[in-house]
């Protein structure tokens, strides 16, 4: 029976990615005794894997003040990760596209260990706009895209992630099966205040789920039933670039298409969110 990867999992290693993990968040420079704090670990520990990590580029010290900072190794490893990444690679012409062509913030998310990342983040060119999201992480419960990637897991998985039965676990699960079936979420204002957020899934080699495309468009001027066509778009090409299966993808996106004067379905989540199918969208809600 294969064993589990966390059992093979080096504490000191996992320590090191830590103290890189938490300067990735610091708004600057941090010292000795605040990672400690931070990480729960000795004060010696910490000195000691940041003096391995400054030896070898990862972090830097400022002289003056002996606090810490992400050094230019890290740098290097995020454009190694950027130019290495088929994701990425084939994700970013057709996530500029849909950006130029809506107008709006455009990111690409990834789900990981509890967190969504952003590999890819378009700003609009717009004077009013939703500001990028290229290197930041939140956690995936609190994002509507996350949330979005979460139902995807498998059951076993998503028993475990929504075993805290919090407000966010219950979002979720009401809404399990409408994200599942759709491969898509509109969140208005609920989750970010002020803002819409529409995601729709990007699926890859055996149509597995593989990231999401979110679009972020301030609330006043959100014109939903213009945006969603365009979206569902970019998510296909993205997909098809990646090597899902056309026939899948026409598949999936036939069952979402209903006739205009289909009456919404509405499922129960967080005060003001809800999750729409194909063209099932409520007039009151766009402008």
């Amino acid at each position: 029976m294969k064993r589990e990867k966390s059992n093979y999992m080096i504490q000191s290693v996992s320590h090191a990615l830590d103290v890189i993990e938490e300067l990735c968040k610091a708004n600057g420079e941090v010292g000795v005794t605040e990672l400690s704090k931070r990480l729960k670990l000795h004060k010696n520990n910490v000195f000691r894997l940041l003096a391995t990590l400054e030896l070898r580029g990862y972090v830097d010290q400022n002289k003056e003040t002996e606090d810490y900072r992400l050094g230019v190794k890290a740098l290097q490893m995020g454009q190694s990760y950027l130019s290495q990444s088929t994701l990425v690679g084939r994700g970013t012409p057709i996530l500029k596209t849909l950006s130029d062509a809506i107008g709006e913030t455009v990111s690409l998310v990834t789900l990981q260990a509890g967190n969504v990342q952003f590999p890819i983040s378009i700003e609009s060119k717009r004077p009013v706009k939703v500001a990028p999201r290229l290197a930041v992480s939140y956690p995936a419960k609190l994002n509507a895209a996350g949330r979005l990637l979460t139902a995807q897991l498998p059951d076993t998985t998503l028993t475990e992630v929504l075993a805290a039965n919090t407000v966010q676990d219950a979002a979720i699960r009401s809404q399990l099966q409408e994200l599942r079936t759709s491969g898509q979420i509109i969140d208005r204002g609920a989750i970010e205040a002020d803002v819409i957020s529409i995601a729709r899934v990007v699926r890859g080699n055996n149509n597995e789920v593989v990231g999401a495309i979110e679009v972020l468009v301030p609330q006043y001027r959100a014109k939903i039933d213009a945006l969603v066509p365009k979206i569902d778009e970019a998510a296909t090409q993205l997909s098809t670039a990646l090597g899902a299966a056309r026939t899948g993808l026409t598949a999936t996106l036939e069952k979402e298409v209903v006739p205009t004067q289909t009456t919404q379905t509405q499922i129960p989540t967080v005060p003001g969110s809800t999750t729409t199918t194909g063209t099932q969208i409520s007039a009151r809600t766009t402008k």
